[in-house]
């Protein structure tokens, strides 16, 4: 049902309002969330080299008490003597319970267990307790020498082992151990014995452990595999990848997570990450708020626009009317103006002024379309050659002579072809598996009529789909034609034709090769002034033409009315003589669909 004006200018305007505070809202959500993004990734980056330096720190303590143990002389020299047989493991304690005291004590070594042994089983160890009997059944065992050998250790430097059972006793505690050698006083061969500083897993929980259930985090070796949380997922391999692709900045990988990166000591690599759902916590409640005042707002608006829109429609609603009163025969408002606002007064006069161009764009439109049939008569004609139809007919004539029905035959059915092609006026636009078919007809009768004297061929690239490809019919025909009106003119056979297409930066190109005598610059000028004049007045150079004298100039022009400037035109003159001629133009929406 047709809506009266005064509805359709209040719902408008009511859309619009809404359709402004929309934007706002969004605006405003957008700023918000905006800035607690960035300031929730910058949190989330201290916050990560804040916990990778306290990790790095417990890192470098436990390193420094494996170092300062496996260089002293006194372990050294213990353990030096510890390979002669009959050396116990109370030799051992005596040797370095006063070294390793003094390591410990002042280096709050209680937080970890220091343990030193070789692979005869000698054993002491500070710190954490461990179970005694347990461990000197481990040290005796048959399987000791080879799990000794099996120890992740590096040459000459500290090595960390990821989180695991507690070698040295039965409970199900975790450890995460960093490794040294022990060498003799005067060797560094061979090692002679291990240190290994084992650091329980609470202590490693207390630093990648927060209260705030949104952050998590994931503490990666040198190898990329997951040491903590112990638990792995599938998140944890995305998140080593995308951060060690990354490894200066901080983005988000997924849309629920933050995150952020930080290496801390041989090749370990610290990830915290953090939900967004505690930023839309903050950000909903304002979002709700601005709703709820925009529409209280908005429904206020929608009161006051109500009457205002009803008082002042009136005079626009009879203006209307009137309106709908003119028609072809009459041009003209029949209103009385003297008792409406200046403003409707203004449109009177508008729209006696737009009636009076609308009757002269009428009388111009007649006259265009006069004009546009003729052209379009003269033009259809002049689509085939007559000189053309008269060299085929003579063909025809002389095989007639002849008496050869074959070639008769055949020449009849290349002709009907070619015109059955051209007189069809329904489609404007064909399939390019038409156009060198059609085309081919033609250099099929060329070389009846000129016997061997000029060879052809085409190529169409295979990203070419030639079903679904349209361009403009004869497009192609008049290229080739163009070869023998003026390029073989002055020049011997044998002669050489190349149809080439091809697909480039979402258009279509053509180009037409030939071995004549190419384009002298004051030919190749003149063609271009041609196509300007056709475009510019095509009812006058149109009718200027003879008969078969538009050819390229006519194809150019109609690719230039039906592309305006995205058309290329270029003509190449080729250094081995002849020239090549590039048609092209923009893709069909339907065949970048396919």
């Amino acid at each position: 049902m047709q809506l009266p004006f005064q509805k359709k200018l209040f719902l408008s305007i009511s859309a619009c309002m809404a359709v402004l505070m929309l934007v706002c809202i969004m605006g405003f959500s957008f700023y918000t969330y905006n800035n607690l993004y960035h300031q929730s990734l910058s949190s989330l980056h201290q916050l990560s080299e804040r916990t990778g330096s306290e990790v790095k720190t417990l890192f470098e303590n436990m390193d420094a008490l494996a170092l300062y143990a496996s260089t002293n002389p006194e372990i050294c020299s213990a353990f030096s003597a510890a390979r002669t047989e009959g050396f116990s493991n109370l030799d051992l304690s005596r040797k370095t319970v006063q070294t390793l005291t003094s390591i410990s004590i002042p280096n709050s070594a209680s937080h970890y267990r220091i343990s030193l042994y070789n692979e005869n089983g000698n054993f002491t160890s500070v710190g954490i307790p461990y179970k005694q009997k347990w461990t000197m059944e481990k040290l005796a065992s048959q399987d000791y020498r080879q799990w000794y050998e099996e120890l992740p250790v590096i040459e000459n430097g500290p090595s960390f082992y990821g989180f695991h059972p507690d070698y040295w006793s039965d409970s199900q505690d975790l450890y995460l151990s960093l490794f040294r050698e022990i060498f003799g006083i005067t060797s560094t061969l061979k090692a002679n014995a291990l240190i290994e500083v084992q650091c329980p897993l609470g202590r490693v929980k207390d630093i990648l452990d927060f209260d705030d259930t949104s952050y998590s985090s994931y503490l990666f070796d040198q190898a990329g595999n997951l040491v903590y949380p112990l638990q792995d997922d599938k998140l944890s391999a995305s998140l080593y990848e995308a951060c060690k692709a990354n490894p200066q900045g901080y983005v988000s990988q997924y849309s629920h997570l933050f995150y952020s990166g930080t290496d801390v000591r041989n090749g370990y690599h610290l990830i915290l990450t953090q939900s967004q759902k505690h930023i839309w916590g903050i950000i909903l409640p304002q979002i709700l708020a601005v709703l709820f005042l925009g529409f209280a707002a908005l429904v206020i608006f929608v009161v006051v626009l109500f009457y205002v829109t009803k008082h002042a429609t009136r005079p626009l609603q009879e203006l209307t009317s009137s309106v709908k009163q003119v028609s072809i025969s009459n041009l003209s408002l029949e209103l009385d103006f003297s008792d409406y606002p200046d403003e409707i007064c203004g449109l009177n006069k508008a729209f006696e002024k737009m009636f009076q161009r609308l009757r002269q764009s009428m009388d111009e439109i007649v006259r265009i379309q006069a004009c546009e049939m003729r052209a379009n008569m003269v033009a259809l004609q002049s689509q085939m050659d007559p000189h053309f139809l008269y060299n085929t007919l003579t063909v025809i004539k002389a095989f007639s002579r002849e008496k050869n029905n074959a070639q008769i035959n055949l020449t009849c059915d290349y002709l009907v072809k070619m015109l059955r092609y051209i007189s069809s006026y329904n489609e404007h636009n064909v399939s390019l598996k038409q156009e060198p078919a059609h085309t081919e007809n033609y250099l099929n009768l060329m070389k009846i009529r000129y016997e061997d004297q000029f060879s052809y061929t085409f190529s169409i690239d295979s990203t070419v789909n030639t079903e679904a490809l349209m361009v403009p019919r004869l497009t192609l025909q008049p290229l080739v034609e163009n070869c023998f009106q003026h390029g073989f003119k002055t020049v011997a056979p044998p002669w050489t034709i190349h149809v080439r297409f091809w697909l480039e930066e979402l258009q279509w190109y053509v180009s037409v090769t030939d071995n004549g005598a190419g384009f002298s610059p004051e030919s190749e000028q003149e063609l271009l002034d041609k196509i300007e004049e056709f475009l510019s007045h095509p009812s006058d150079s149109i009718t200027s033409m003879k008969i078969g004298g538009m050819g390229l100039v006519n194809t150019v022009a109609r690719l230039k009315l039906k592309y305006k400037n995205q058309i290329s035109f270029k003509i190449l003159n080729l250094p081995e003589g002849g020239s090549t001629v590039i048609l092209g133009g923009v893709l069909e929406d339907e065949y970048l669909c396919d």
